[in-house]
C-alpha cells in the first residue's frame, strides 16, 4: 500500500476537517453503541414485572436522544471528511493538468491522450474515493467494533467470544479476495486507457474514416476492444460478487452461535433475556461494519492502483524547464536570433532531422524557408520555442543562450501560427482573443481585417459570438488558418512565426494577408514557412533545407540567379500558376 503514500500531502492540507471528521464520528458511534443498553435493561425492567414507568419512558427518551445525535453526527462527519475529499480530488485534477502542461513534447509521444484522459476520468475518482468513503467508513468499522466489543466483554465475556469466532475467517477472506480485486482493477484500468485512446481517434479522425468508407471496420474494431473491457470488468464483478455473500454467511454465524449458547444461559437463569437481546443488536450494529472491511478493502486497493498511476504523472519532471542556467534579470526580448552548428535527432529515432544548421536574423528581419515534406523546417520551429532541447549547438535571442531565457517569457514573446491550427469550443472572439484575454473588441476587428476575415464572420448569425464546434469544425480551412493568424497579431510578439499558415487560401486571400502582414512585422521579427515561394520571396534571407542541411541561402534574386534547387522549385510553381489561370 506504499503507492498510497503518495496522497498523504493532499491530505495534510485538510488535515482538521478529517481530524474533526474522526472525533465526530467516534461520538457518533458511542451514541450507537450504547443504545443496545438501554433496551437490554428497559426489556428486563418490563420482563420482572415489577417495573417504573418513569424510568421505562425515560429510557426510552434516552434512546431517542442517543439515536437522533447519532444521526447528526454520521451527518457532521459526512459535512467533513466526504468534502474534504472532493476539495482534494480538484486539487488532483489542478494539479495532473498542471503537471501534464509543464511537459516536453517527448512526454506526449510516449503517452496517448487517451491514456492522460483515463488517469483525469477514473484514476481521480479513484483516489477520491480512497480519500473519503474509505477513511469514513474505516473509521466507522474501527470505533463501532472497539466501543461494541467493550460493551458485549462487560456484558458476558463467554457469549462474546462465541459471537466473535467467524471473525478471523472474515479477516483471512477478505485478505484472499482483496488481492484478486487488485489485480482484476489493474487490468480493468489498463484496458479502458486503451478504450478511450481508441475512442478518442475514432472521433477526431471521422473525417478520414467516413471518407474511406471504414465506419464498420473502426465499429467492429471498437466492438472487440469493448469486448475485452466487458470481460475484464465481468471477471472484476464476479470476484466482487463473491466477497458480500461470503461475509454475510460469516456473520450470520454468529447470530445462530449466540442464539444457541445465550438462549441456554437464559434458560439456566445466568443470563436475562435483555442480555441476549443487547447481544442481537450489538451483532447487527457490527453487520456493516464487519462487511464495510470488504467494500473498503476493494475502495483501498483500486485507491492503490489508482494512486499509483497518478504518481508516475505527478512525478514527472519536466524535461524542459526553468533551472539553475536561467537568468531571471531578462525581462524582454527583443527578437534577434541565432541557430548555430544545430543538430538534432527526435529520441524514438536514428535519423537526423537537422545536420549542422546556423542562421542568423536580426532584429526586425525575415526569414523565409522551403523545403519539402520532412526536411525539418518545423522542427526548427520547436526548438526555438523549446518544445525540444538540442542534442548540440547553440540557439540564441538577443545573444542570451536560448536555456538561460525563462520559458514563460520566451513563449510570451513568440507567436506560432501552425499549418494546421489548433482552434477550441469557444466563440470566433475567444479564440482570436486566446492569447490576449484583455482584447478590446476594436482590437479584435481590426485584426480580423487584416486577416480579411471580418466580413466573413459577419454573415454567422451571431458574427462576433459564434460558437465554434471541437477544433473549430464550424469554420472551413482557411478561415481556420486567418482566425489562427490574427490570434498571433492579437498578442503582439517581438518575433512572428508562420509555419505554412496560409496554405488552405487561395492566392488572392494569400496576397492580400501577406501585404496586411508586411506592415505589421515591421520591426518584428519574422519566420516564415512555406511550400510555396510566393509567400517567401519578400523575405530579407531565404533557406533552402535539403536532407536536414541548408542547400542554399539568400534572398530570392539571388537564389534565383544561383539557378539551383529553389530556382527550378520557383519555375515550377509559376508554370503551374500559369496553367491554372488559363
Amino acid at each position: 500500500m506504499k503507492e498510497l503514500y503518495r496522497l498523504i500531502p493532499y491530505l495534510k492540507r485538510y488535515k482538521k476537517k478529517l481530524i474533526l471528521g474522526l472525533i465526530v464520528v467516534t461520538i457518533a458511534n458511542l451514541c450507537a453503541t450504547y443504545v443496545p443498553r438501554l433496551v437490554g435493561t428497559t426489556i428486563d425492567m418490563i420482563v420482572d414485572g415489577n417495573y417504573d414507568m418513569n424510568k421505562i419512558l425515560l429510557n426510552i427518551l434516552y434512546i431517542l436522544l442517543l439515536t437522533a445525535f447519532s444521526g447528526y453526527f454520521m451527518f457532521l462527519t459526512r459535512r467533513m471528511i466526504i468534502v474534504a475529499s472532493r476539495e482534494i480530488e480538484y486539487d488532483l485534477r489542478k494539479d495532473l493538468l498542471n503537471s501534464i502542461q509543464s511537459q516536453s513534447m517527448n512526454f506526449f509521444h510516449k503517452n496517448p491522450t487517451g491514456n492522460l484522459m483515463a488517469h483525469a476520468t477514473n484514476d481521480i475518482p479513484a483516489a477520491r474515493e480512497f480519500l473519503g468513503p474509505a477513511i469514513m467508513y474505516s473509521a466507522n468499522t474501527v470505533t463501532t467494533f472497539t466501543f461494541a466489543l467493550y460493551f458485549m466483554l462487560t456484558l458476558n465475556p463467554e457469549i462474546t467470544m462465541i459471537g466473535l469466532i467467524p471473525l478471523p475467517f472474515i479477516a483471512y477472506a477478505t485478505y484472499l479476495v482483496g488481492k484478486k480485486i487488485h489485480i482484476a482493477f489493474k487490468d480493468v484500468q489498463s484496458k479502458f486507457a486503451e478504450l478511450t485512446t481508441q475512442a478518442q481517434e475514432s472521433i477526431s479522425g471521422v473525417r478520414v474514416i467516413r471518407a474511406y468508407t471504414r465506419e464498420f471496420y473502426e465499429y467492429t474494431r471498437f466492438a472487440a476492444m469493448s469486448k475485452e473491457y466487458l470481460f475484464k470488468n465481468l471477471r472484476l464483478a464476479r470476484i466482487e460478487a463473491i466477497f458480500m455473500p461470503l461475509l454475510m454467511v460469516l456473520v450470520g454465524l454468529s447470530h445462530i452461535a449466540v442464539l444457541a449458547y445465550g438462549g441456554n444461559l437464559v434458560i439456566d437463569g445466568r443470563a436475562s433475556l435483555g442480555d441476549l437481546t443487547q447481544f442481537f443488536i450489538y451483532l447487527e450494529l457490527l453487520v456493516w461494519p464487519v462487511a464495510a472491511i470488504g467494500w473498503v478493502t476493494n475502495l483501498i486497493q483500486r485507491g492503490a492502483a489508482s494512486s499509483a498511476r497518478l504518481g508516475k504523472l505527478l512525478e514527472e519532471i519536466p524535461e524542459i524547464a526553468d533551472n539553475s542556467e536561467t537568468d531571471n534579470s531578462i525581462n524582454k526580448i527583443e527578437g534577434e536570433v541565432e541557430f548555430d552548428s544545430i543538430n538534432y535527432k527526435y529520441p524514438s529515432t536514428e535519423n537526423i532531422v537537422l545536420d549542422d544548421i546556423s542562421f542568423r536574423i536580426s532584429k526586425g528581419n525575415t526569414l523565409g524557408i522551403v523545403g519539402s515534406v520532412g526536411t525539418g523546417k518545423s522542427t526548427i520551429i520547436n526548438l526555438l520555442l523549446r518544445l525540444f532541447e538540442t542534442n548540440s549547438g547553440a540557439i540564441k535571442i538577443d545573444g542570451h543562450n536560448l536555456k538561460s531565457i525563462p520559458i514563460d517569457l520566451l513563449r510570451k514573446h513568440i507567436s506560432v501560427v501552425p499549418q494546421e491550427p489548433f482552434l477550441f469550443s469557444e466563440t470566433i472572439k475567444g479564440n482570436i482573443s486566446f492569447g490576449n484575454p484583455a482584447a478590446t473588441m476594436e482590437e479584435i476587428i481590426a485584426v480580423a481585417e487584416k486577416c480579411k476575415l471580418h466580413e466573413e464572420v459577419l454573415t454567422f448569425q451571431n458574427g462576433y459570438d459564434t460558437m465554434l464546434g471541437e477544433r473549430g469544425i464550424t469554420l472551413s480551412g482557411g478561415q481556420k488558418q486567418r482566425v489562427s493568424i490574427a490570434r498571433a497579431m492579437i498578442t503582439n510578439p517581438s518575433i512572428l512565426i508562420l509555419d505554412d499558415s496560409l496554405s488552405a487560401v487561395d492566392s488572392a486571400t494569400e496576397s492580400f494577408v501577406l501585404g496586411n502582414l508586411k506592415e505589421f512585422m515591421k520591426d518584428r521579427t519574422t519566420i516564415i514557412i512555406s511550400h510555396r515561394i510566393s509567400t517567401v520571396m519578400n523575405a530579407d534571407n531565404i533557406i533552402l533545407l535539403d536532407k536536414g542541411k541548408i542547400a542554399e541561402s539568400g534572398n530570392h534574386e539571388q537564389l534565383v540567379t544561383l539557378n539551383g534547387k529553389y530556382a527550378n522549385i520557383f519555375r515550377l510553381q509559376q508554370l503551374a500558376k500559369e496553367i491554372e489561370e488559363l
